[in-house]
C-alpha cells in the first residue's frame, strides 16, 4: 500500500500551505500546493484526451475529509481553472508531523468539469490484490468507496465546484 503525503510531488518546487476545517459543511483538511517550477510538465492521456495536469503556475487543491475512505486532489491551470477533480480510494486518512497523508487504495476516479467520468488503475488495485499487498477487505472497501463518491458527486460537478470554493476561499 503506498503512503502519500500532502506536501511531496516527486521533485517539483511549489508553495505549501494546509488549514483544518471544522465546519459544518466539511471538516478536514485542505491543502494547497502552487507550483513555481516544474522541471517537465506533466501530460495524462484519458479517454483519448491528452491534457496538462502539471505545469509552472498550476495549483494542486488536495482535500481531506475526516471519516472517509477517500481524498480530492482538484488540479487547477495557471488562470485557476478546474482541470479535473482526482479521487483517490483509501484505507485511511492520517496526519502526521501536522502533515495529512493517505494509505492509497491503488483505484483512481477522475471527475471532469463536463462531469465526464473516468475510472483509473483497477489493475493495480487487482494486482494488489494478487500479490498480498492489500487484503480482500481493502479491495472491496474501494470499489465500495468509488460506488458511494460516483453516487455523491457523479452527477453533481455543482456540488464539487461548491465543495471547492467554499475551501478554496478560505486560502
Amino acid at each position: 500500500m503506498k503512503k502519500r503525503f500532502a506536501n511531496s510531488v516527486n521533485e517539483e518546487v511549489f508553495d505549501y500551505n494546509q488549514i483544518r476545517v471544522d465546519e459544518k459543511f466539511f471538516k478536514g483538511y485542505a491543502c494547497m500546493l502552487t507550483f513555481k517550477e516544474v522541471k517537465n510538465p506533466w501530460f495524462v492521456e484519458n479517454a483519448g484526451e491528452k491534457y496538462c495536469i502539471l505545469d509552472k503556475d498550476y495549483k494542486w487543491f488536495e482535500i481531506y475529509p475526516d471519516d472517509e475512505k477517500y481524498a480530492i486532489t482538484v488540479m487547477f491551470d495557471e488562470n485557476e481553472n478546474i482541470i479535473e477533480w482526482y479521487f483517490d480510494m483509501v484505507k485511511s486518512i492520517g496526519v502526521e508531523k501536522d502533515v495529512p497523508y493517505i494509505e492509497d487504495l491503488y483505484l483512481d476516479l477522475i471527475i471532469r468539469p463536463d462531469g465526464k467520468q473516468i475510472v483509473l488503475d483497477a489493475d493495480e488495485l487487482l494486482d494488489a490484490l494478487n500479490e498480498n499487498k492489500i487484503t480482500k477487505e481493502d479491495y472491496n472497501m474501494a470499489y465500495e468507496t468509488m460506488k458511494k463518491v460516483i453516487e455523491k458527486y457523479g452527477n453533481k460537478v455543482e456540488s464539487l465546484r461548491n465543495l471547492t470554493n467554499f475551501l478554496y476561499r478560505m486560502f
